[in-house]
């Protein structure tokens, strides 16, 4: 049973190399380094594959993406740009727990296309500042505020 899951119950056997089940099925630790996946012929329509994945006993994911709850890798910039491309990004617990719960307000109250932080001119500043700010951040729209 277990090769029928592993191989997802194809009879495709690869000219070089080994099945999923002998590579999986000796019981050595493996890395991502041991892994060479090259294209090959499948026995079934690629519409057939199912990447739903669970990640609790009441969310499951469509599409398999997790970002690692590591400091260096998941903060809300990520976690939202996972939930756009259908994933989740899990915020690390490395921080105080008021901050982490910034973290996920910032990724719950996001909304697409809205422009969260703008960049904003008061009327004092000149055409210069908005020919300078235009150079640094590639666009030329800023809104005039009263305050800047």
């Amino acid at each position: 049973m277990t090769d029928y899951l592993i191989s997802g119950g194809t009879s495709y056997v690869p000219d070089d190399g080994l099945t999923a089940a002998n590579l999986i099925g000796n019981n050595e630790g493996l890395t991502y380094n041991d892994f060479l996946l090259l294209p090959g012929y499948i026995d079934f329509p690629a519409d057939d594959v199912d990447l739903t994945s669970p990640l609790t006993k009441k969310i499951t994911l469509k599409t398999p993406f997790v970002s690692s709850p590591m400091d260096t890798v998941t903060e809300s910039l990520m976690a939202r740009t996972m939930a756009l491309m259908g994933g989740i990004g899990i915020i690390h617990h490395n921080m105080g727990a008021k901050e982490q719960a910034s973290h996920v307000h910032n990724v719950k109250k996001y909304e697409q296309g809205f422009i969260v932080d703008p960049v904003v001119l008061g009327p004092q500043q000149t055409v210069g500042d908005v020919f300078r700010l235009k150079d640094e951040y590639s666009f030329s729209g800023f809104p005039i505020t009263d305050n800047g």
